[in-house]
């Protein structure tokens, strides 16, 4: 490994709970990036449906607070943070923070992407399959992005359309995704849509789309937990083929789940192979095969993977 395992000072340590058992500390590294964000909750989402956990974040845009926590670990002064147990991050801002705390304080490091630094130097990664990274002992593959998972009773015919926009991987039309969104609607007329936008939302897609799209929902008008809340009842989801973690939201969220197909703009393009894995494995469905959603599409075989990566976590850094 690169960075060894260090003594934290003796002036603090893991709570324990009511039952004695001990709290398992996390630190937690964010970027202030939402879908990163999304991915390192939902891996610790999954840890503590395992054992009971005490979450402090930290954020590299502002590291003040950080430089002195490091400062006060190396001089062995009272911290405000108790040493850590496990360090989550995800985003290449966060790896360098993550390592040095990780040296100075101890604990366990976790990252949940492919990093630009060497392998070596994190105790477990967890990459998606598509970033076709090298095998090592540390690397666990995943089915895609990690994300929180909140399951309801489905509704029946209920239905989300998620739109996203312009990407470094797909063409965006407008028209294009308008025409699709009608086809939709017009061959599943039993089903009640909702058709939401996002960030990446280009102006001007309202145009396209149609009459009957009338309850199109802005993302800046919705609650921050619209979307969970939404996928946990809805029974099809077609998601467009650029949001990759809205993507495995809706799987994780176990509806049936279409991609409405954009034009790559590389032949050779990681996630439209992602996307083809998943339409051969019968995990969801394509645009280009038509605009019904086959009830027995096996998104149900799509276990989350938040929960199967925290047990990885779990066996192999926290549990003596």
């Amino acid at each position: 490994m690169c960075l060894p395992a260090t003594v934290a000072p003796d002036t603090a340590g893991s709570d324990e709970t009511d039952d004695g058992v001990g709290r398992t500390v996390v630190w937690r590294f964010v970027d202030g990036k939402p879908g990163h964000e999304k991915q390192s909750a939902g891996l610790i989402q999954g840890v503590e449906s395992i054992r009971p956990i005490e979450v402090h974040e930290i954020d590299v845009r502002f590291m003040a607070f950080y430089w002195r926590q490091i400062r006060r670990f190396l001089l062995r002064d009272a911290p405000d943070l108790p040493p850590p147990d496990l360090l989550v991050g995800v985003g290449h801002r966060t790896h360098l923070p993550l390592l040095l705390a990780r040296l100075v304080c101890g604990g366990r490091s976790v990252v949940l992407m492919k990093p630009t630094l060497p392998l070596a130097c994190f105790d477990l990664l967890f990459v998606p399959r598509h970033d076709r990274v090298r095998r090592k002992t540390n690397v666990i593959p995943t089915r895609g992005v990690i994300c929180p998972t909140k399951v309801d009773d489905k509704e029946t015919d209920t239905g989300l359309i998620l739109l996203g926009g312009p990407s470094p991987h797909f063409k965006w039309s407008n028209r294009t995704v308008g025409d699709q969104v009608e086809a939709i609607i017009r061959e599943t007329p039993e089903v009640v849509w909702q058709v939401c936008d996002s960030r990446r939302t280009p102006q001007g897609l309202g145009d396209h789309l149609p009459t009957a799209a009338n309850a199109l929902r802005h993302w800046r008008s919705l609650p921050a937990d619209f979307l969970d809340n939404a996928l946990a009842k809805a029974e099809y989801v077609w998601v467009s083929a650029d949001s990759a973690s809205m993507l495995y939201e809706s799987l994780s969220a176990q509806a049936r789940v279409g991609i409405i197909a954009l034009e790559p703009k590389r032949r050779r393009n990681k996630h439209v192979r992602a996307i083809a894995e998943l339409v051969a494995s019968g995990h969801v469905s394509s645009s280009a095969n038509g605009f019904r959603l086959d009830r027995g599409t096996d998104s149900a075989g799509f276990g989350p993977e938040n929960r199967r990566c925290a047990q990885i976590v779990v066996e192999r850094l926290l549990d003596p």
